[in-house]
């Protein structure tokens, strides 16, 4: 289950654009599109919902990757 999250991340984030003036990584796509490029069958649950345009991580810790981890710990 590890694996499958990580391979998620790794499809979230090789494809988000990281703009280098406002340090904030952003997404290009939505959970349908991260559903659809996934080469193995994985619990849906498992993919986070992630929207274009989201800011992902950011300086501030305000990213909707940073949140989540903030309240998972």
């Amino acid at each position: 289950m590890q694996r499958q999250k990580r391979s998620i991340r790794r499809i979230i984030f090789t494809s988000s654009f990281h703009d280098k003036i406002l340090c904030e990584t952003i997404s290009r796509l939505s959970r349908d599109e991260v559903l659809g490029l996934l080469r193995e069958s994985v619990q849906v649950s498992l993919v986070p919902d992630v929207e274009k345009g989201e800011v992902l991580l950011d300086s501030r810790g305000r990213g909707s990757f940073q949140k989540r981890c903030s309240e998972d710990g």
